[in-house]
């Protein structure tokens, strides 16, 4: 009996001295998985916007941004947001059916033209307007920005000199076992666009300088289907709210989209006609960008 109680006891302490010594594995967060190739971003981004060329909306828009003066200024109202690729776009903000602001552009030119204190536009060439149009006007981002910034353009593809690169994000604030990002380099720029490893879905997108300063982030939220009434068999889906950001200029843009539709109707030819634009809203003076003063007053 005695030799019997020995080894129980014998057992029972080697039961304790090893549960002691073991150690409960920590609890990891699964490791991110592998990142996908370009070809397979780039394939699904073309489902999405590869063939967007047309693009119209109703358009809730709101803008903060400090004018040529450098007051600050709030801009809220009604509008549209209208494409026609490679660059012509048109956002306007108005109130009862009456617009006061405009933002366009097309292949040549930009402009920004005001129906508010006084009715004036403001007009320069595309190739440097984005410095002039900042510090002269105000206005935080070009028309083809907003393209950009809301991932509409269609992505270059695969073995070509401006496809993308696949990385890990490198943002504290988005998490890397759920978002994963492709950089594109243009030029003067790096254009940084984040998806969601789930379905390739873009979240949002920065412009970054070649300093690494953030010149524009935005962030993309609810996409929904477009209305496509030339190939309804296409199914193109795009953010139905774009955020933007200018921390330089102290910007913010807001727009939220609804009944958003391609067609051969709209848009009309008439709101990427800057002369015709002129005309129609009764502008009394047209200022080139580069004729104004840094610094003077409107």
């Amino acid at each position: 009996m005695a030799d019997l109680r020995r080894f129980l006891f014998l057992g029972l302490l080697t039961v304790l001295v090893v549960g002691c010594q073991a150690r409960p594995t920590p609890l990891t967060d699964n490791p991110p998985e592998p990142l996908p190739s370009y070809e397979d971003v780039q394939t699904r981004a073309q489902e999405r916007v590869g063939s967007l060329d047309r693009f119209w909306a109703v358009a809730s828009v709101g803008l903060r941004f400090k004018d040529a003066d450098g007051d600050s200024r709030r801009e809220q109202g009604e509008g549209h947001f209208q494409i026609v690729k490679p660059s012509s776009v048109a956002l306007t903000v108005g109130k009862l059916g009456e617009t006061y602001l405009l933002l366009g552009c097309d292949d040549d030119r930009f402009w920004w033209i005001e129906r508010l204190d006084e009715r004036v536009a403001y007009v320069g060439d595309q190739d440097g307007a984005r410095d002039l149009a900042a510090a002269r006007v105000g206005v935080p981002v070009l028309p083809t920005d907003i393209l950009k910034l809301a991932d509409l353009n269609a992505w270059p593809e695969p073995g070509s000199p401006g496809a993308g690169r696949v990385i890990e994000i490198q943002r504290d604030d988005l998490d890397a076992s759920k978002i994963f990002a492709v950089e594109f380099d243009e030029g003067d720029r790096t254009r940084v666009v984040y998806l969601t490893r789930l379905a390739y879905e873009p979240v949002g997108v920065d412009l970054v300088t070649e300093a690494g300063d953030i010149a524009a982030r935005s962030q993309l939220l609810g996409f929904e289907r477009v209305l496509n009434r030339i190939d309804p068999l296409n199914h193109q889906r795009v953010p139905s709210r774009i955020l933007v950001d200018v921390p330089s200029a102290e910007s913010r843009i807001e727009l939220s989209l609804s009944r958003m539709e391609i067609s051969n109707r709209r848009p009309k030819a008439l709101v990427f006609d800057f002369d015709e634009l002129v005309r129609r809203f009764r502008i009394d003076s047209v200022v080139p960008l580069e004729d104004i003063e840094l610094g003077a007053g409107r």
